[in-house]
C-alpha cells in the first residue's frame, strides 16, 4: 500500500494505491483519494512509491518468466539399444583387457527446440575381461545413468532433424563389484558424454561415448569409457 501525488488543476491531491494485480496481461492499480489529515510527509510517500514499483516490477518479471517456461515445447521418449564397455587401466599389470557388449535402455525429456535440454534417467548392463593378479577377470556392472545434456539441432526438413548433444552423466552402480581380492569398484563415478543423433517422426537413432572424469578404482588405475547406440520413440 503507498500514496502517489497526483496534480487536478491548480490543487495537488493524494492517490491511496491499495492494490495491484494482472487482469488479462494488465497490470491493474487499484486505489482512491485520501482526505488531508491522512496525508502523509513527502519523503514516505516517496519511499512507498518505489517499494510500489519494485514490487510491480517483480511481478512482471515473475509473469514474463513463467510465459517463457510454459512456451518451451517438451517432448518425452525411451530408448533402448546396446552398449560396448573399454574401460582404461593406468594400472599396467592389467592385462588383456577386453570390452564385452552390454544393453542399456533409457528414459529422456527434451526441452526447447534448436538448443534444447534433455536430461534423461536410464539402466545399463555393461561387461568387461581382463587379467589381473594372474587371475581372469569378468565383471558385470548394473547401472543407473543420468546423464545432463544439452543439444543443437544442424538440420531441420519436415519430420527429419539432425542433432548433437553433450553433458555430464553421473552413474551408480546398483551391485558392489570386485575390482582386485582387496578393493572394490566405486559405486558413484561420473562421465562426459557426447553425441549425435537423428529423428524421423516419432523415431530416434542415437550414437554415443563417454569418457569417465573420475577413477572407478584407485589401485587399477581404472576409467569408464563406452560407446553406445540407441532407437527410441518419442510421445
Amino acid at each position: 500500500m503507498c500514496y502517489q501525488l497526483c496534480k487536478i488543476g491548480t490543487k495537488v491531491n493524494y492517490l491511496k494505491i491499495e492494490k495491484c494485480f494482472f487482469s488479462k496481461g494488465i497490470l491493474i492499480f487499484r486505489c482512491h483519494r485520501i482526505k488531508e489529515h491522512e496525508k502523509l510527509d513527502n519523503k514516505k510517500i516517496v519511499s512507498q512509491m518505489k517499494t510500489t514499483i519494485k514490487a510491480a516490477l517483480a511481478a512482471l518479471t515473475l509473469f514474463g518468466i513463467t510465459g517463457t517456461v510454459q512456451a518451451q515445447e517438451v517432448t518425452y521418449g525411451i530408448h533402448i539399444g546396446s552398449n560396448y564397455h573399454m574401460t582404461s587401466f593406468g594400472n599396467k599389470s592389467v592385462k588383456d583387457n577386453n570390452g564385452k557388449v552390454g544393453v542399456s535402455v533409457a528414459a529422456f525429456a527434451r526441452i526447447g527446440d534448436r538448443i534444447f535440454f534433455q536430461p534423461g534417467i536410464g539402466a545399463s548392463l555393461l561387461r568387461k575381461e581382463y587379467t589381473f593378479e594372474n587371475t581372469q577377470k569378468t565383471p558385470k556392472f548394473y547401472q543407473i545413468n543420468l546423464p545432463l545434456q544439452v543439444g543443437y539441432t544442424f538440420l531441420q526438413n519436415g519430420d527429419f532433424s539432425f542433432r548433437g548433444l553433450l553433458g555430464p552423466q553421473l552413474n551408480y552402480d546398483l551391485k558392489t563389484v570386485k575390482s582386485s581380492a582387496a578393493t572394490d569398484y566405486k559405486k558413484f563415478s561420473l562421465d562426459g558424454r557426447a553425441g549425435i543423433g537423428i529423428d524421423v517422426s516419432c523415431f530416434t537413432v542415437d550414437a554415443y561415448y563417454s569418457h569417465g572424469f573420475t577413477s572407478v578404482d584407485k589401485t587399477l588405475d581404472a576409467k569408464n569409457k563406452t560407446v553406445g547406440i540407441m532407437v527410441g520413440y518419442k510421445f
